[in-house]
């Protein structure tokens, strides 16, 4: 004779193990899903950037002689007072005006661009940077420096 009924399915302990073991594994997920958003949104700044300097380069060529003649050469301009405005009695001046203006406003209301426009013989090149602060995803990940970033981008005229 059997002296006891044998129980079937999950005692308590188990099933607190399988939880604490699911927990865990949840934890570790929505850590990996903090870090993939802090890359993509650091992606999406660079791709950004990457067009408004291929645009600056295309404003560039559309008004060579004027490129030539140093009309867009410019620095870093300190957005912390907020976006400039586009304005300027020239198309150079307009173009730069509203190109800084959108370079600052797409990236977050932390961009900043630089045109430098060189000769080297009968040659002449552009070096375009864009520059903006990408402090979000670093802190996020905890990486060191100060979170700018800067995108440059090279043309011929």
């Amino acid at each position: 004779m059997d002296g006891g009924k044998r129980s079937e399915g999950f005692t308590l302990v188990e099933v607190l193990v399988s939880v604490l073991i699911l927990g865990i594994g949840l934890l570790g997920m929505a850590g990996l899903q903090n870090a993939g958003i802090a890359a993509g949104y650091s992606a999406l700044h660079r791709s950004q950037a990457s067009w408004l300097a291929g645009e600056m380069a295309d404003l560039l060529r559309a008004n060579s002689d004027a490129a030539r003649a140093g009309a867009y050469d410019t620095g870093f301009a300190e957005v912390a007072g907020g976006c400039p405005k586009a304005a300027g009695s020239t198309r150079a001046q307009l173009d730069l005006g509203q190109w800084l203006a959108a370079v600052c406003e797409t990236l977050g209301g932390t961009g900043s661009g630089s045109v430098q426009v060189s000769r080297s013989g009968e040659l002449f090149s552009a070096l375009i940077s864009v520059r903006w602060s990408d402090r979000r995803p670093r802190d996020r990940l905890e990486a060191p420096g100060d979170g700018r970033e800067t995108f440059v981008y090279r043309a011929g005229l």
